[in-house]
């Protein structure tokens, strides 16, 4: 697999995962596998302290690092 192809992949996966940011999205995909009972929601009012940014910082973070990993995979595809 080139590089350009594992650039371009992590790329896509930043957008798929940053597009989680929109709460329609977000509740369409994980509300699903919800409902089909694949994941237990979480218990109301207990406090996650691993979370401290919250939900949508914390994913649009890391949609954002998967974004410039890639482009630093295309970047630095020649070498």
């Amino acid at each position: 697999m080139s590089k350009t192809l594992i650039g371009l992949l992590f790329i896509l996966a930043g957008f798929l995962y940053g597009s989680l940011a929109i709460d329609d999205i977000y509740n369409r995909t994980l509300g699903w596998l919800i409902e089909q009972k694949w994941i237990k929601p979480p218990i109301p009012g207990k406090k996650d302290l691993v979370n401290v940014l919250g939900r949508k910082p914390t994913i649009l973070l890391y949609s954002l690092a998967l974004i410039i990993i890639g482009l630093f995979i295309i970047w630095n595809r020649n070498n």
